[in-house]
């Protein structure tokens, strides 16, 4: 007799029922939780600083065998959801819309009564005139925060979570929003995202309209094993692009942010599936259109029965 291997992957379920294979001998689970929406650019006059949305968190991942007299003949599964995105400003002199977080991806043992989760990314704060608030990530304990319209950074989930970023420096008019995780607080354009080290990567902040006004570029998308999404540019395509999806068992990278522009500023790129975090939406001047976050990427359960078999 030697032995086999199923894979299951679930992209979507709420509640719903894995059946154990009559020759499972242990299995490998992999569960990755929802990438946090990222945060919508804000709409300022022309002598305001207005920065572009918060980059979402990325989702937390738990990887696990068990063996197969620990898990019953049926086990219940919920698929975390995406974050969803947080709109524009829709009026001058206003705010953008804060972003909500990923949802949890669960598995719950009916043998022990234990439900084992991978928890979702925060979602980032809406732009504003001060620098935005980017989503925290998840860690292994606990899902990220998520960033507010008020500038309050999502905090790190626990046991391995990432705080969002929320850059401090005195000259806001040089500086986009921060992205979630090690938020950068040097350069000109939306901050980057976190590089993931457990779980999903973060988005990148979208770009930031100065004073002068000088409209600035989104920021990058954090990386997992590869490089994060771009970030929209001024001069070219002011959209961020999504985050590169992942089909391994493994999280997607972040979403860049979308670009500051004078008359329509580019949107955050979506998160990459599953569980990286979204970019922001770029900013802009009172009478043109600001940019919308992008959607946080899907959860994901696989598992990996190893059989016996001839």
């Amino acid at each position: 007799m030697s032995p086999y291997v199923k894979v299951e992957k679930f992209t979507s379920g709420t509640a719903a029922t894995w059946t154990k294979d009559a020759a499972c001998q242990y299995v490998r689970l992999i569960l990755i939780g929802g990438g946090g929406g990222g945060g919508g650019g804000s709409r300022q006059a022309s002598g305001t600083n207005a920065t572009g949305g918060a980059g979402g968190g990325g989702g937390g991942i738990l990887d696990l065998i068990l063996g197969a007299t620990e898990l019953g003949a049926t086990e219940t599964y919920t698929v975390g959801a995406s974050g969803t995105l947080g709109a524009a400003a829709a009026a001058d002199n206003t705010v953008g819309t804060s972003a909500t977080a990923g949802g949890n991806t669960t598995f719950t043992i009916n043998n022990g009564g234990t439900t084992l989760t991978a928890y979702g990314g925060g979602g980032g704060g809406g732009g504003r005139t001060g620098t935005s608030a980017g989503g925290g990530s998840a860690g292994r304990a606990s899902a990220g925060g998520s960033g507010t319209s008020a500038g309050l950074v999502g905090g790190a989930g626990l046991n391995g979570g990432i705080a969002g970023g929320n850059p401090t420096a005195t000259d806001n008019t040089t500086m986009g929003c921060g992205g979630p995780g090690a938020g950068n607080a040097a350069g000109l354009a939306g901050a980057q995202g976190a590089d993931a080290v457990y779980g999903g990567a973060g988005g990148g902040s979208g770009g930031a309209k100065s004073t002068t006004p000088t409209y600035l570029d989104g920021g990058q998308g954090g990386g997992t094993f590869l490089a994060g999404a771009a970030g929209g540019t001024n001069a070219g395509t002011v959209n961020g692009d999504d985050g590169t999806t992942i089909s391994t068992g493994r999280p997607g990278n972040g979403g860049g942010g979308g670009a500051a522009h004078a008359t329509t500023a580019g949107v955050g790129g979506d998160g990459g599936i599953p569980g990286g975090g979204a970019g922001g939406g770029g900013s802009t001047i009172n009478g043109a259109t600001a940019g919308d976050g992008g959607t946080g990427a899907r959860g994901e359960i696989l598992v990996i029965s190893f059989l016996t078999g001839t």
